[in-house]
């Protein structure tokens, strides 16, 4: 059931282009300006082309959800989408709490970089999957 309501809303061209957006630009931020592309291995590959899908499909999917379902008013959810895209976005990525963290200033992202791998990485696709079911309900 969730694959039907994926594609039925990737059908949409509003959606697929927030999809299409969305893949484009977190793929571009993560593989060129955020990594270095001679560390992948195979499963550094395999994140960083599954990653920015994962994302677009739950962004569309939830500005899907917003929109058209209307299942929050628009005036509560306005404030949070960002909020909401940019947490979607950490939890699944490795890099992208370290990346925040030094922004602020916190010394605690230099952790990250020890127990960054190829395990991490898994259970962030898992994660991301997990929520592009959830929002695809």
């Amino acid at each position: 059931m969730s694959l039907h309501n994926i594609l039925k809303t990737l059908r949409e061209p509003k959606y697929f282009l927030v999809f299409l957006i969305t893949t484009v630009l977190i793929g571009w931020l993560y593989i060129w300006p955020l990594t270095n592309q001679e560390m992948y291995d195979a499963i550094g590959w395999m994140f960083a082309i599954l990653f920015p899908i994962f994302v677009g499909l739950i962004v569309s999917l939830q500005i899907y959800n917003i929109s058209e379902r209307k299942t929050c008013p628009t005036s509560a959810t306005s404030g949070g989408i960002l909020g909401g895209v940019t947490g979607i976005i950490t939890v699944g990525c490795p890099a992208c709490p370290l990346i925040l963290l030094s922004w602020l200033g916190l010394g605690v992202g230099s952790t990250g970089g020890f127990l960054g791998g190829a395990w991490l990485k898994l259970v962030s696709l898992v994660v991301l999957l997990i929520s592009v079911y959830w929002a695809s309900k």
